[in-house]
């Protein structure tokens, strides 16, 4: 059972390990070709957002969702480069959701200023301006440095399309300067080509064409051919408008012809413009109209172009939604599989574990049954020892108490024998006294009376009364007690009547041991009677046996 327990959990480790492994080689390649797509887009934007789209669905596979975000990344920088900025910003709000949640600043911060251009065109300068400042709070909170001079040249620009045209160049030559520092040639003519438009817009050709001349030269050096047709587009403008036309009509015609080689219409339609109006300013109508008429025909298959480009990103799109409701479908199966997989793995486990539980605990509850029956032997064992002490411990005791009570009862009884001994005595010596006084001298009757009196005076206060009280307790406990609640107080001559009467005594003897004579007695069984609240057929004698 341990062994089966750890082969699967040593299989499950190998899968994850090599899972991982797998996962961490295709993002390493998924990184290269948006590289590659992003690259080729520069040059061929068509094939460049087929690779990124391409690379989007592969990102998909992964289920890495940084991996997502770059990619439609940099489906929207090129959508954005194709003027379809809806299907573009639609890209950068998924690519921004995903670096919110995985907290991805640098890559935030290039969406932002990609939802600075699209607001341009779909909203307002002001939108603009507040994604691309966004973009810049992240690079200063970054100190990306590249970053940060490349948005503050887009603010430049916002600025420029706002007509705030100070600030504007504030902003640029900010971003001329730390593009300086960090010798970034291909950046420097970016912003040298936005001052030179911002000075072109202020009416100051002169600035404008040397900053035009000076970003001509940096994409020369650098060899970045469509740019070199902007910037020769600009200059030929530029001397057009300061009555150079001849000398603007060489940059044009230049423009023309390398962007004619290299197959941009767009950029061929806007020198062959620029053509046409340089001809019309040396009043050259025919090479003027000339020019125009190519120009149209330039702008209908840039049209086409862009139509056939439009649709190919659609077809694109529509392969892609396709692609990726298959993909969902497949990953849904997967998921099925792979939790189906995983159930049934936790399964085998759990039920080899459960049974291995239940063995254990079978066992160990036959051995604490086998346990707790011994001790249950031995306890009832003890049990029975006690029960036997304990018995021979009651028939001790019994014994006892029956040899106290005996001993108790001897001694009431001997007592009782004792005072009515002592009281028939007495009265033989009272008896005795009353026929001596009768003949003596005045002087014996003196002496007799008082012998008299103090004989009379023991019998109302006998002292062995304390003793024969605490030995009748012993016997008759509570006795006292009770007949003093129901009688409501009696007194202690009536006290010894009742006591003697419990004793079952005859009347004679208890006469005799209070010293009273048989009409006494029956007065003071009537008053104890009374006291005791007793009917006229009930009986004292019984009443008093059953207290």
């Amino acid at each position: 059972m341990k062994r089966l327990i750890l082969f699967l959990f040593t299989n499950a480790i190998i899968s994850v390990y090599t899972s991982t492994f797998s996962l961490a080689q295709n993002a390493r390649l998924i990184n290269s070709k948006l590289d590659s797509a992003y690259q080729l887009a520069k040059s061929k934007p068509d094939q460049g957002f087929l690779l990124a789209t391409e690379v989007l669905e592969e990102s998909k596979q992964t289920l890495l969702d940084s991996l997502i975000g770059k990619a439609q990344l940099v489906r929207g920088k090129i959508l954005l480069q194709f003027g379809l900025f809806q299907p573009a910003a639609e890209a950068f709000y998924e690519a921004e959701h995903i670096f919110q949640q995985y907290e991805l600043p640098s890559l935030l911060a290039q969406v932002n200023n990609g939802l600075g251009q699209v607001y341009y065109k779909i909203k307002t300068a002001e939108d603009a301006l507040l994604r691309h400042e966004a973009a810049l709070n992240i690079y200063q909170k970054l100190r990306n440095e590249e970053g940060e001079a490349e948005t503050i040249s887009f603010i430049g620009g916002m600025y420029e399309k706002m007509g705030s045209y100070p600030k504007a160049l504030e902003h640029q030559r900010v971003a001329l300067k730390i593009f300086e520092e960090l010798h970034l040639s291909s950046q420097l003519a970016f912003v040298r080509e936005n001052i030179g438009s911002i000075y072109e817009d202020l009416g100051q050709y002169d600035s404008a064409y040397s900053n035009f001349r000076k970003a001509y030269v940096l994409n020369t050096a650098l060899g970045d051919s469509l740019r070199m047709i902007g910037n020769l587009n600009n200059l030929g403008d530029v001397l057009r408008k300061t009555r150079e036309p001849e000398q603007g009509l060489l940059y044009s015609v230049k423009a023309a012809e390398m962007s004619g080689r290299l197959g941009s219409l767009y950029q061929q339609k806007s020198a062959v413009v620029d053509i046409s109006k340089a001809y019309a300013e040396m009043r050259d109508y025919e090479n003027a109209y000339k020019y125009l008429e190519q120009s149209r025909q330039l702008s209908d298959l840039v049209y086409s172009e862009e139509s056939a480009r439009q649709f190919a990103i659609q077809e694109a799109h529509n392969s892609l939604f396709a692609k990726n409701q298959q993909i969902n479908q497949l990953e849904q199966m997967r998921d099925f599989d792979t939790k189906v997989k995983w159930l049934l793995l936790f399964l085998v486990i759990l039920l080899s574990v459960l049974g291995w539980v239940i063995l254990n605990r079978q066992k160990l509850k036959i051995k604490s049954n086998r346990e707790l029956l011994q001790r249950q032997e031995e306890i009832l064992l003890v049990k029975e020892q006690l029960i036997n002490t304990e018995k021979e411990n009651l028939k001790l005791l019994e014994l006892k108490m029956e040899a106290e009570d005996r001993a108790h009862s001897k001694s009431l009884t001997a007592q009782t024998l004792h005072v009515i001994d002592k009281n028939q005595m007495l009265e033989d010596i009272q008896a005795k006294l009353k026929s001596i006084l009768e003949e003596d001298p005045k002087e014996q009757k003196k002496r007799i009376r008082n012998l008299i009196k103090q004989i009379d005076f023991n019998f109302s206060h006998d002292t062995d009364w304390d003793d024969f009280k605490q030995t009748f307790e012993r016997v008759h406990q509570d006795f006292f007690k009770n007949i003093q609640a129901r009688s409501g107080g009696l007194t202690p001559a009536e006290m010894k009547l009742a006591s003697l009467m419990r004793l079952n005594l005859n009347s004679k003897e208890i006469a005799s041991s209070l010293g009273i004579s048989m009409d006494s007695l029956r007065i003071s069984r009537y008053r104890l009677r009374k006291k005791l609240n007793l009917q006229k057929d009930d009986s004292l004698q019984q009443f008093l046996l059953c207290i």
